[in-house]
């Protein structure tokens, strides 16, 4: 059974269709990279995924739950479990700038998940040891380079405990020399095989741990294999055309 599976979804802005009918699927331990053109509906389908925006058609099933049906979504309270099950990590980091690195990770698991702060303060203390930042618990972000705060994000929405994780991008906003420390977290999730679906534009990394890539265009799935069948072995010229780019 997939962890997390999507037929026929579809998403407009207005007028404008921006997710065409995109089918999808992830096993679970399994890490899938989504690759593409600016514009061609990655980040609105990761947050369709996680009810950041809502799907105007097609299914969607996590976790064998059905939480979204010909494009009509169930009960809220049975739809929230479910969509609790994700987590996502933004471009952008978003953490609170008010807060200390330890007060951002521990918020949503105490407003959210009702975890005591006694149970959530070594929770955040053993993530911010497995990314590296033991040192910076009392920091706040400001004090942080980019790459410390995509990797506190990272910390912030794995203390939720996910099924899977959802990255949007998460290197975009860094520069080219933080990008290692970021994607040697990632690396590090999927040697572990956590769930993962990664939309990238760091072609390497996708083909060094993605089990399989997705390549994305105008809303439309336009591939789908192994890294090797996408990198090295494509007969789409659209792909063709868009690694000629990139690579």
């Amino acid at each position: 059974m997939y962890m997390l599976e999507a037929k026929g979804i579809k998403k407009s802005f207005g007028k404008l269709e921006i997710l065409k009918g995109i089918d999808f699927s992830i096993a679970r331990g399994e890490s899938i990279a989504i690759i593409g053109p600016s514009g061609s509906g990655k980040s609105t389908f990761l947050r369709s995924l996680i009810n950041l925006e809502k799907i105007d058609g097609g299914d969607l099933v996590i976790d064998g739950q059905t939480v979204v049906e010909n494009g009509v979504y169930q009960k809220a309270d049975e739809a929230k479990a479910a969509f609790n099950k994700l987590g996502m990590v933004f471009q952008n980091f978003n953490l609170f700038p008010h807060k200390s690195v330890l007060e951002n990770i521990i918020l949503a698991p105490v407003t959210t998940k009702k975890m005591t702060r006694e149970e959530a303060v070594p929770l955040a203390r053993e993530l911010l040891s497995q990314i590296g930042l033991s040192d910076k618990e009392n920091a706040y972000p400001y004090q942080l380079s980019g790459g410390q705060q995509q990797r506190v994000a990272i910390a912030r929405a794995l203390a939720l405990k996910p099924d899977i994780l959802l990255f949007d991008e998460p290197t975009s906003a860094l520069d080219p020399e933080l990008t290692g420390e970021v994607l040697a977290v990632i690396r590090r999730l999927s040697e572990e095989h956590m769930t993962l679906v990664i939309v990238t534009h760091e072609m390497g990394f996708a083909k060094e741990v993605a089990n399989r890539v997705i390549f994305m265009d105008e809303g439309v799935v336009m591939e789908s294999g192994t890294p090797e069948e996408v990198f090295e072995q494509t007969k789409n010229e659209r792909t063709k055309a868009f690694l000629s780019k990139v690579l």
